[in-house]
């Protein structure tokens, strides 16, 4: 019965990790707005080296939503191309100045057309995951629920409610003959 509850209590608590992570990750997929505040402007040529590197607020965001079209094949905060580079410089570099960042977004599809965005407009693949994530939720939920129930039956029924018979009948002796036999061996 330990055994039992130590197991629920377990697949409840993973049921409630899978579910929070797929959460969390609906929310870091969401479109984010930009967080960059209008400062100086930077010229360009002046920024390069600490651009990249430095932490501009949105940058991220919007370096994972578009492809490099170098090769069309990683976006590019994890593409390493002279052209990925120079993307994220140019969208660091327009943070930095306020530009929002679908205005941002909005420049690179009129260069480089619909194929540059990582996740295309008529894309399916957000009501996949929202499909998804009411498939795994509801499973966790009923699952705890068929837990719950079957831990109640089991704390209802301890034991077999059957009665032992007081006559004996010839089975009985054929197997205490057998028994006594092998005894003696």
């Amino acid at each position: 019965m330990q055994h039992f509850r130590r197991l629920s209590r377990r697949f409840a608590i993973s049921v409630a990790a899978v579910t929070c992570g797929l959460f969390l990750t609906a929310a870091a997929s969401a479109d984010e707005p930009s967080l960059a505040a209008p400062s100086a402007s930077v010229a360009p040529e002046n920024d390069f080296g600490a651009d990249i590197q430095g932490d501009v607020p949105g940058a991220s965001a919007i370096e994972g939503r578009l492809m490099a079209p170098c090769c069309w094949t990683q976006t590019i905060d994890i593409h390493d191309s002279d052209i990925a580079r120079s993307m994220k410089h140019e969208i660091r570099r327009r943070l930095r100045n306020g530009e929002s960042a679908d205005v941002i977004q909005a420049s690179f599809v009129d260069r480089y057309g619909p194929k540059i965005l990582a996740v295309q407009p008529n894309s399916q693949l957000k009501n996949v995951f929202l499909g998804l994530s009411v498939v795994i939720g509801g499973a966790g939920v009923a699952s705890v629920l068929m837990l719950g129930r079957w831990r109640k039956r089991s704390a209802e029924s301890t034991g077999p409610k059957t009665k032992r018979s007081e006559a004996r009948d010839q089975w009985d002796d054929k197997l205490d003959a057998e028994l006594h036999a092998l005894d003696k061996e």
